[in-house]
């Protein structure tokens, strides 16, 4: 009961909070006044939005395949084509970048969401009294900035510090919208699909523009998929099923009773519902919301980061794990700082929920069809499901997803070329990382000398004065020796250890699994680790899993010697000049693999080389 309740606090924020503002954008969409026709349609569609991608796609089917209990598109990919070793470009170009694309739209996308979400509360001072509008951007900034602070502290204690506000907010919509309902309970009548097939097709083209305000029912949906890592899928569905879904339905549903009632309240049709007493009470409990709205992307967006790291798809930043007992809870600082300075930006720029909500929805829809092409080659080559029916299924899905895509086109001149462009610029950065590193280790594995020929030269004995080991991509020879007259000079007299660090399949590894080694002679041996892609590489599991196997490299006399590449063009062919600059930036800015292994600087030694890509 408890995970349910901190589930509440750290999945359901973003879609929970869609209220606030998703049936006055469709309205807006749709240029139509309040009437019964258009009530009924758009909460129809509504309805059916939250059905068919919540209900069918992701909570029944979607949510379902997971990777050793991690979701999210990083997570598919990883199942549908893990990569050989550590460093290397993942299998499957074409699939690799379709997830790319996806998760970066997610990701450019998702920097509106806590922006929209904690402006459409703030607003809610403005119904109270005309007088405070002004305050509105500043008392947003504010609570943005304390979101982000708290950031830190790490999902499980934000969560259990949000899941009952959560529960207190889906009780307050559900009984609000039900008392609408009561007074007005023709709206019911939403539930014939007829409704939203009428709504979609009156007026052609101009009609189908309406979903790209629906679409604003459902963005939450990629981050809640992100976060199964943290909670589970019970606790997630149970939470959906049990809260989230009713009280969502039942005030879409009394908003559209209240419009039938007054047409005047499509100003702000979430507030209309509050009586006047308790309006200034729902204004905080609103605001409060929608912070724990930001959370669901925000703590997403850090298990994408950490994801795509170990996938090899960006750079090393600090990721710190912030929970014992959930290994896939972490916080990443460098990214918090972005998409925190990304949001207060956005509500500096465009000032109010109805501008941001124009620009926002578009870039998620295509990481859900990009979802949906990923799931179908997982199912079908991975899982080995019937390939007919998943096609029917996935070919359905496509539809939906394929839909609000083209629906939310127009978004682009709106301010949905924001989004996209954030998304480009990681498309662009992660793709040259992933080509770069491809690169960087062709270049390096083609300086090292092979385990072999290493052997035949090494004197015979144990080698008294220390270890050296040598961290390598490639565990098939010793680096540096071919080009460092010093540490040839040195391998004569200590033993060597070429260490490889590889990423598994899995999530996790236990200590038992995390090492293999190979004892070549008594002066070479070969130690290959493993960590799950959700886990952070550290030097202490190795040394340890080592000794336990008799190799025992936690000593003072032993040193680590890692690569400093110097990049310069290939001549000829190459990466082009711009590309190559760019991934030498991000080479010269990533964390260094000896900080990531925390390996004491007194212990490191770094080689300077030459690598032309």
């Amino acid at each position: 009961m408890m995970l349910i309740v901190a589930a509440m606090g750290v999945v359901f924020g973003d879609i929970g909070t869609s209220p606030l503002y998703t049936l006055k954008t469709c309205f807006q969409l749709a240029d139509a006044k309040p009437s019964p026709e258009s009530v009924l349609g758009i909460c129809s569609l509504l309805f059916y939005a939250l059905v068919i991608v919540v209900c069918i796609k992701y909570v029944t089917f979607i949510m379902r395949v997971d990777h050793d209990g991690e979701g999210g598109i990083l997570a598919l990919l990883a199942l549908a084509s893990p990569p050989p070793e550590f460093g290397k470009m993942i299998r499957s170009a074409g699939l690799t970048i379709v997830v790319i694309v996806g998760a970066s739209m997610l990701l450019g996308d998702g920097m509106i969401t806590p922006a929209i979400s904690v402006i459409s509360a703030v607003e809610g001072i403005s119904v109270v009294s005309s007088a405070a509008q002004p305050y509105v951007v500043p008392i947003s900034l504010i609570v943005l900035l304390m979101l982000f602070a708290v950031q830190s502290r790490g999902t499980e204690r934000v969560g259990k510090l949000f899941g009952p506000v959560m529960l207190v907010w889906f009780a307050a919509i559900a009984i609000l919208g039900t008392i609408a309902l009561i007074r007005q309970p023709a709206v019911l009548w939403a539930i014939d699909p007829r409704h939203a097939a009428r709504m979609l097709t009156a007026h052609g083209f101009a009609s189908f523009i309406i979903l790209g305000g629906v679409v604003l029912a459902v963005t939450g949906v990629e981050a809640l998929y992100a976060d199964l890592s943290h909670f589970g899928r019970r606790p997630i569905m149970l939470g959906w099923y049990a809260a989230v879904f009713p009280a969502l339905v039942l005030n879409y549903f009394g908003q559209g009773a209240k419009l039938l009632e007054s047409p005047n309240a499509l100003a702000n049709p979430f507030y209309a519902l509050t009586p006047a007493p308790l309006l200034i009470p729902m204004v905080v409990l609103a605001t409060a919301a929608t912070v724990i709205a930001s959370q669901a992307l925000i703590s997403g967006t850090f298990t994408l980061v950490e994801q795509a790291i170990a996938l090899n798809l960006a750079p090393r930043v600090d990721v710190k794990h912030t929970s014992y007992r959930y290994k896939g809870q972490v916080f990443v600082p460098s990214i918090n700082g972005v998409v925190g300075i990304g949001c207060a930006v956005l509500v500096i720029a465009f000032r109010s929920s109805d501008r941001l909500a124009a620009a926002y929805g578009l870039a998620v829809a295509f990481t859900m069809l990009c979802t949906s092409i990923v799931y179908f080659v997982v199912i079908t080559k991975v899982l080995h499901w019937n390939r007919a029916l998943s096609l029917a299924l996935v070919v359905g899905f496509v539809l939906v997803d394929g839909s609000l895509v083209v629906a939310s086109l127009p978004k682009f001149f709106d301010g949905g070329w924001i989004p996209i462009s954030i998304s480009a610029v990681i498309v662009v950065i992660s793709t040259t990382w992933l080509e770069g590193r491809r690169a960087l280790s062709k270049a390096l594995a083609e300086q090292q000398i092979p385990l072999e020929q290493v052997l035949d030269k090494l004197p015979s004995g144990m080698g008294e004065k220390g270890t050296m080991v040598f961290l390598t991509p490639d565990p098939r020879g010793v680096p540096f020796l071919a080009r460092h007259r010093w540490v040839r000079e040195r391998a004569q007299e200590e033993r060597i250890v070429v260490l490889n660090i590889t990423r598994a399949s899995t999530p996790y590894l236990a200590d038992s699994e995390r090492v293999t080694i190979e004892r070549l002679s008594l002066r070479l041996v070969r130690v290959v680790a493993r960590f799950g892609y959700m886990e952070s590489p550290r030097i202490e599991p190795i040394l340890r899993s080592c000794g336990v196997s008799g190799l025992d490299l936690d000593r003072d006399d032993t040193s680590f010697f890692y690569a400093d590449p110097k990049i310069e063009q290939l001549v000829p062919g190459g990466m082009p000049s711009w590309r190559r600059e760019l991934f030498a930036a991000l080479q010269r800015n990533s964390r260094p693999l000896p900080d990531d292994l925390r390996i004491l600087a007194e212990r490191r030694i770094e080689l300077g080389i030459t690598v032309a890509i």
